[in-house]
């Protein structure tokens, strides 16, 4: 069974612990790294991130991120628009919903 997680500063990572997330990682430092890892653990399939985080990383380290397939990257804002959501779904599922 494929798991979720979580990664991100302790606020954001609180509330996915509260409503039972149990694959959590507070991200200090070095997110590309600590990224890097999680994309190594075969039993997560989806990884949601707070978007503070990738936005911090280079341009060549968010590209390796977000085109990572398994596991997919979800990156969560107060300010996710509908379009990269709409991405977000197709990548993870492999179908437009939309169409």
């Amino acid at each position: 069974m494929v798991k979720i997680a979580v990664a991100g500063g302790n606020e954001f990572i609180v509330g996915f612990q509260l409503a039972g997330i149990r694959d959590t990682i507070e991200m200090t430092g070095d997110y590309f790294n600590q990224l890097k890892n999680m994309k190594n653990k075969k039993e997560i399939g989806i990884v949601v991130v707070d978007e503070r985080m990738i936005e911090s990383l280079e341009p060549y380290q968010r590209l390796e991120i977000e085109a990572s397939v398994e596991p997919v990257f979800i990156p969560v804002s107060t300010k996710t628009e509908q379009d990269s959501l709409k991405k977000l779904i197709k990548k993870s599922i492999g179908v437009d919903l939309w169409r």
